[in-house]
């Protein structure tokens, strides 16, 4: 069954670890279902059905990380009205959020699918990618329904202070989603891999259902729209939206320069990429654990607290950091083969881009692990507004780094276009957090006076 916890209340470091350590291990499943299609893919049916699926990674992410971004921003609302113990208020939003998300998913799908073939070719995709990558994103955004579905109520449950309940529908999801690779991936290929994922997410979908119904802080709630919460509910979930969204505009920008250095160089950034998706499962948890304390906190008027939890959020990424880094610059080539299979001379070519690709992005951790962390306290804060902005300093400095600096040092410009925005969009965010913190922290005293 499904607890919710409150985290206004016990000391914000052990709330924060038992918060992180079961969404850690979700987030390390939800990516082992991503690693897991590439692996299938890779050593089944190839370094060139791999490459279809790299391919496809940029525009994929561009809308799911829209959808995590505006789910971000419902569970925000959702997590300072439980924190002030406003039920009716917490109900509403929940509700709402429900419907807002209904609206997005159909119209994401619709104009997913439709548009897939045509934004492939924009980025010159190597034509022997296109096909297949075009089979696997019409199935995954014709899924989007079910994507945004389980990620409204895993969020949903993290405002509540429950990050057990998503970790057993991820349990569920990696289970079904592995089976079902098997079993689809010789008949049907790249699609059957696709259909599988839309599978898992459907299991985990239902999976939440059934918890949610047993928090029972939602209970009696109804199914009518509240007009009163559209508007709070979008001012936080629109700016993050938008913010993800255009990170991962630039990650499109940077698609499109790989694609030009042929087949083994996307393999190689494909691989790399994999390999830092599960760098981010320890910083992800991070940020919805500091997220959701603050946002809980902010709601209940207790910033002392608030200050506390991001000097323990601290500690938290710089060990993460420390731990990961050890793993990975040393073991990096040793773990990228072990996603790719086939002829020895092109192997070595692609794990030659993706251990350099790796290495860059390994070194950048430690500003991006801040970025998770300052960027969610704002969040929890209710400002989602710097957030969208620096969304848009990472657009801006990726674009600047593939198109000036693929000029100087060729596919070099290309591996430095990630890390090379994350240390300024952190001061960024840095420095709006002390300016935000300080304000709340002047009207607080203002009205206490």
């Amino acid at each position: 069954m499904s607890k919710v916890k409150d985290m206004t209340v016990g000391k914000p470091i052990n709330l924060m670890l038992r918060f992180s350590i079961p969404l850690l291990i979700s987030n390390a499943l939800q990516l082992l279902l991503v690693v897991a299609d590439s692996a299938i893919i890779g050593r089944i049916l190839g370094v060139y059905a791999f490459a279809s699926i790299g391919a496809a990674a940029s525009p994929h992410w561009l809308l799911f990380s829209a959808v995590l971004g505006l789910n971000q921003g419902f569970s925000t609302l959702i997590a300072q009205r439980f924190g002030a113990k406003d039920s009716d208020g917490l109900q509403k939003a929940f509700i709402t959020s429900i419907y807002i998300a209904a609206v997005f998913s159909i119209i994401m799908a619709v104009v997913g699918v439709f548009v897939c073939r045509h934004l492939m070719e924009l980025l010159q995709t190597p034509q022997e990618l296109v096909d297949g990558s075009v089979i696997y994103l019409s199935w995954i955004w014709a899924g989007m329904p079910l994507m945004f579905g389980y990620n409204l109520l895993a969020m949903t449950l993290f405002a509540l202070g429950d990050s057990k309940t998503p970790l057993r529908a991820m349990i569920v999801a990696t289970i079904v989603n592995i089976a079902f690779n098997l079993i689809l991936v010789f008949p049907f290929g790249i699609a059957g891999v696709a259909a599988a994922t839309l599978i898992a997410q459907g299991a985990a979908l239902a999976f939440c259902i059934w918890a949610i119904k047993k928090t029972g802080a939602f209970e009696g709630c109804g199914y009518k729209i509240d007009k009163n919460s559209v508007r709070p509910l979008l001012r936080l979930a629109l700016p993050l939206g938008i913010r993800n969204a255009v990170v991962q505009v630039g990650g499109l920008v940077v698609q499109r320069y790989v694609n030009e250095f042929g087949t083994e160089f996307v393999a190689g950034i494909a691989a790399a990429k994999r390999m830092y998706s599960l760098l981010m499962i320890a910083g992800g948890a991070i940020e919805a654990s500091i997220a959701t304390f603050v946002a809980q906190n902010f709601g209940a008027k207790q910033l002392d607290r608030v200050k506390q939890g991001i000097k323990d959020g601290l500690k938290l990424v710089f060990g993460s950091v420390i731990i990961i880094m050890a793993v990975t610059l040393p073991l990096g080539r040793q773990i990228l083969a072990l996603l790719i299979d086939g002829d020895p001379a092109q192997i070595s070519a692609v794990l030659d881009v993706g251990v350099v690709q790796l290495r860059f992005m390994t070194l950048g951790l430690p500003f991006l692990y801040l970025l998770f962390l300052y960027r969610a306290a704002l969040q929890g804060l209710g400002n989602t507004f710097i957030p969208m902005i620096s969304g848009f300093v990472e657009l801006a400095l990726r674009i600047i780094s593939v198109v000036v600096l693929t000029q100087i040092w060729g596919y070099q410009g290309v591996l430095l276009s990630d890390p090379i925005a994350w240390p300024v969009a952190l001061m960024l965010l840095l420095v709006a957090y002390m300016i935000v913190f300080r304000r709340l922290e002047r009207m607080n005293r203002d009205e206490n006076i």
